[in-house]
């Protein structure tokens, strides 16, 4: 007994419980590893020594403590404020709570919080200046409509560039405990910050126990295997340290106790060295009197492995009512919650509530923040022991108090989120209050960047909606969530929707949504019977409504060609509407575009100006982004070679990545893609595609696999990774809505092209042949859309069947000049010249090099000037040749064009030339990357505004800088506009048969 009284006196007094192995008093360690209060935690020590070390000096870093509860993870974390100590470091702290896993950036505002909140309002604010005001949903009020767009991209963007402007003043440390139980926002903006940590005064240290079955395990792997990642994994402590440790536990409770070598290995071997066990096992020894003899190493054997839980269990037994009370409050509000609060919940007094928070701070279940009186933050000193007081509370007392805390946190205005926590974890109610708290948090959710968090909640709140009213509101809101991020989702919760709405304007605008969901997945036949019950049921005053289904209905054909009297109804009703014009709103522009996709499928120049009229004042951009209308319009320009195409999907992109709309992203990147490809720009080209195919798989558009498929496999083919190609072509086909019918067009033609350049052209004909009768029987004529004639002429001039192959090869021709645009009229002269022979040959390939000349399309024209170059070397015209295909050098350089670089050598050689090596200085041998940059740098913008537009680091734009003034042999970024040429002269669509410079041959 005296031994007992003796330990629950000095009990108070022990080192912190955070890791379980502090030990703040002497001890007699003898040659036992020790740092401080830890034993045996010197090679962590030095490791987060070292990461702290190089965060202050540029190159931050990432460290991973992970291990087993009670490893002493947390005492390590608690060592970085020791390593990096203030005023040289900024430390913030955060731990992770399982009940606010739903909450939206719950870690990222532990964080970052404190730091926003610290000086002045001006210093708020120059923190979120630039791109960092981005991130300022996080952290202030939510928006009045929740930002229904998901904009998880553009947040984590600006939290990024808020970190850069924390760094910038002091070098900042990050320490997360117990991070599986993160946010999924959080998570995902740590493994944003991975690639760029190197640059930063950064070091994230975490914690966290491994095999946690939590359901973003994946989001947490990627962190811990990322290169960046140091992970450490503390050991259990030998018998030499375990005994130490016991010893010191002893020595504190009851002085002068001698404890013996056989207790303290029994103590060892029951807990298997684990640091908390071994404190809390000799707490319970102590409590229960048991003498630290070898002859009760049998009792440590029985009490050990149970130490924790038994220990709480017997505080809760010990505990008077009121501590008990706040005990379980805590531990049902979760993290650090105000005393008032867990006051209220408890059902006590704040005075009450006050002795209790010091009755269990002295027996070290509750530890305390700063701060005074009843606001005053109170938690768990582990979370150990929160999950045993919160798992020894019955069920149906537990489902209780998580109802009465919604209703507390919803009385005093509680943040909807947190509230919405505890709802989730009670069963349905049907009630309008319960329903109310769910929908704020979807719309806060969806402000702050957390789509995921806000289908959460939303799924939730079916069950609580008992009105057709209320599941038709909560239906459309998970519908137009869903859209950007899962189609096949927001499809079937749409569908539920459409015939709840009784309103005829609301249920077509759930109709245009859904309906653009079933196109996306390429449920075609379904999207258009949507759309068609929807029109039919609108009234003549809705002209905007009734124009944007129109727009819809006949972008149909222009995907999947239906069944024959079907499409000639919409074909129909296309001539109709062209007739008719546009209307002066949002419906007449799209109805424009779509239109114009008809007009460039059969070769008509108009619509070029058409689309070009749909886009001239920008609303298109503003409100209509993720339309398939819209895509059309860019179409079009990219196959009249019209720079407006790419200025608009510039403006797309950056758009789709500051709202974080997957469906917009995939869209945007999908086409820019095909226009740097015509343009040859491959590099920047195969960076959209894959981005484009990786946006495709996160939202499930099958829709786009057969454009970007073949579009990627065209890039890959032109740089010489031919079976990379085929695996983009297979990946087009990918999927279960991907029917083997409409866009499979472009499909066919590449793996004809494959097939030739794998000198297989009896097999690549009839996959040419093919793409050809599907194109024409969706309408198709125009070769810059699909060029199939002139791939079936190649083929067959492979075969030496040249005859048959210049019939093809002519008609090709004719409708590249109906149509106008230089890359296809170019092409159609480059394939004619080459299955004619003599004369009537050369002058085909010279027409095509001069209609290039002065075209944006510099692959087809490095490819031109390639083959004049041959055939004046076959002329015998070496001189001439060499010239000749020199520029062509030149220009496949720049377009990272290595088969035609390497033809081209093949074809110097033969003249007698030198083989050429790579361009390794001018403006020429700049990166993608670099040129961006340079260009961003000579417009006079600051490598600040550099970085937040490029969505890079401020140290990256320095070193493409430093790499491009040494490829261009300058010293300053006042010699940059020196180097830059100007604006590229562009040709627009001419007027049909017109033919600027020389006469085209027939």
């Amino acid at each position: 007994m005296a031994t007992s009284r003796r330990f629950q006196r000095r009990r108070g007094e022990r080192g912190g419980g955070g890791g379980g192995f502090r030990s703040p008093g002497p001890a007699h360690t003898g040659n036992v590893e020790r740092t401080g209060a830890l034993y045996e935690r010197d090679t962590e020590i030095s490791a987060l020594t070292g990461l702290v070390t190089l965060a202050q000096a540029g190159r931050g870093g990432l460290a991973a403590v992970e291990g087993p509860a009670g490893v002493g993870k947390s005492s390590l974390l608690a060592q970085i404020r020791t390593i990096a100590a203030p005023p040289t470091f900024c430390v913030a702290t955060a731990r992770g709570v399982e009940l606010e896993r739903e909450f939206s950036f719950s870690v990222v505002r532990q964080l970052l919080e404190p730091l926003l909140a610290a000086g002045a309002p001006e210093r708020r604010e120059q923190l979120l200046s630039g791109a960092a005001g981005q991130a300022a949903p996080v952290f202030g009020p939510v928006t009045a409509d929740g930002a229904i767009a998901e904009r998880d991209f553009a947040v984590r963007h600006g939290l990024l560039w808020l970190i850069c402007n924390l760094c910038d003043q002091q070098p900042l440390v990050l320490v997360v405990d117990d991070i599986h139980w993160a946010d999924v926002a959080s998570l995902r903006f740590f493994i944003h910050l991975l690639p760029r940590l190197d640059t930063l005064r950064l070091c994230i240290v975490v914690a966290l126990r491994p095999n946690v079955p939590v359901a973003d395990r994946h989001l947490l792997d990627r962190m811990i295997t990322d290169p960046t990642c140091q992970v450490l994994r503390p050991k259990a402590l030998s018998a030499a340290a375990a005994s130490s440790l016991v010893r010191e536990e002893f020595a504190r409770a009851a002085p002068g106790e001698h404890v013996e070598d056989a207790f303290l290995a029994a103590c060892h071997r029951a807990t298997g060295g684990n640091p908390l066990l071994l404190k809390e096992t000799a707490a319970t020894l102590l409590a229960e009197h048991v003498a630290p003899r070898a002859a009760n190493a049998t009792q440590v054997t029985i009490l050990g492995p149970r130490a924790v839980a038994r220990w709480v269990s017997l505080w809760i037994d010990r505990l008077p009512a009121q501590d008990l009370a706040l005990a379980r409050a805590v531990a049902i509000l979760g993290g650090d919650v105000p005393l008032e609060q867990a006051a209220a919940l408890a059902e006590l007094p704040v005075s009450a509530a006050m002795r209790a928070t010091a009755d269990l701070q002295r027996i070290e279940l509750l530890r305390a923040g700063s701060g005074q009186g009843a606001s005053k933050p109170i938690g768990y000193t582990h979370p150990v022991v929160q999950t045993a007081i919160y798992q020894a509370i019955a069920p149906e007392q537990l489902c209780a108090a998580h109802r009465r805390a919604a209703d507390l946190l919803f009385r005093t205005g509680a943040e909807a989120e947190k509230t919405a926590a505890h709802v989730l974890r009670v069963p349905p109610a049907g009630e309008p209050e319960l329903l109310s708290i769910l929908l704020r948090a979807a719309r806060d959710a969806r402000s702050r960047g957390s789509p995921h968090a806000a289908v959460t909640y939303l799924r939730r709140g079916l069950s609580e909606a008992s009105t057709p009213n209320e599941r038709l509101e909560v239906l459309h809101q998970l519908g137009s969530t869903l859209q950007l991020t899962d189609t096949d989702a927001s499809v079937s919760y749409l569908q539920q929707a459409l015939p709840l709405a009784g309103n005829v304007r609301h249920r077509a605008a759930i109709a245009s949504l859904l309906g653009n969901g079933l196109l996306l997945s390429q449920r075609i036949p379904e999207a258009l019977e949507v759309w068609r019950q929807a029109l039919a049921q609108l009234p003549p005053d809705a002209p905007d409504l009734t124009a944007r289904l129109q727009a819809d209905i006949l972008s149909v054909p222009l995907f999947e060609p239906a069944a024959p009297d079907i499409r000639q109804d919409i074909l129909r009703e296309v001539g109709e509407q062209r007739l008719l014009g546009p209307g002066p709103f949002l419906g007449g522009k799209l109805l424009d575009c779509v239109i114009a996709g008809h007009d460039a499928v059969v070769g008509d120049p108009r619509a070029v100006p058409r689309a070009l009229r749909a886009m001239e004042d920008g609303e298109l951009l503003q409100q209509a982004i993720g339309t398939t209308s819209l895509a059309l319009a860019w179409w079009v320009l990219i196959c009249a070679d019209r720079s407006e195409a790419l200025t608009s999907l510039d403006q797309a992109v950056t758009q789709a990545y500051r709202e974080g709309s997957t469906s917009t992203l995939t869209a945007a990147l999908t086409y820019r893609a095909l226009a740097r490809l015509a343009r040859g720009t491959l590099t920047e080209a195969e960076a959209d595609a894959r981005e484009a195919v990786h946006a495709v798989e996160t939202a499930g558009i099958s829709l786009h696999r057969l454009l970007l498929g073949p579009c990627l496999a065209d890039i890959l083919i032109e740089r010489g990774s031919l079976d990379q190609a085929e695996q983009a072509l297979d990946w087009a086909l990918e999927g279960d809505a991907v029917p083997l019918t409409g866009l499979i067009y472009h499909l066919l033609l590449r793996r004809a092209r494959l097939l030739r350049l794998r000198a297989k052209p009896g097999a690549a004909l009839e996959a040419a042949l093919a793409a050809g009768e599907a194109f024409v029987a969706a309408g198709g004529q125009n070769p810059a859309v699909l060029p199939w004639q002139s791939e079936a002429a190649l083929c067959l001039h492979q075969l030496d069947r040249d005859e048959e192959a210049q019939p093809l090869a002519l008609e090709e021709l004719r409708l590249a000049r109906e149509w106008g645009a230089p890359l296809a009229r170019g092409r159609a002269l480059r394939i004619a010249g080459l299955v004619h022979r003599g004369q009537k040959g050369m002058a085909f390939i010279e027409q095509a090099v001069d209609r290039l000349r002065f075209s944006p399309a510099r692959l087809e024209r490095a490819k031109a000037t390639a083959e004049h170059g041959a055939v004046l070397r076959r002329a015998g015209r070496r001189t001439d040749a060499r010239r000749v295909l020199n520029e062509a050098w030149d220009i496949a350089c720049r377009c990272r064009a290595q088969p035609l670089v390497q033809q081209i050598n093949t074809e110097l050689k033969a003249c007698g030339a030198r083989r050429r090596s790579a361009l390794a200085v001018g403006i020429e041998a700049l990166t993608p990357s670099e040129r961006r940059v340079v260009e961003l740098a000579a417009a006079g913008r600051s490598n600040r505004e550099i970085a937040q537009t490029l969505f890079v680091t401020h140290k990256t734009v320095e070193a493409h800088l430093a790499s491009s003034y040494r490829k261009l042999d300058i010293s300053s970024r006042r010699q940059l506009a020196e180097q830059l040429p100007g604006p590229a002269q562009m040709e627009s669509a001419p007027k049909r048969n017109q033919s600027p410079g020389s006469h085209e041959i027939n």
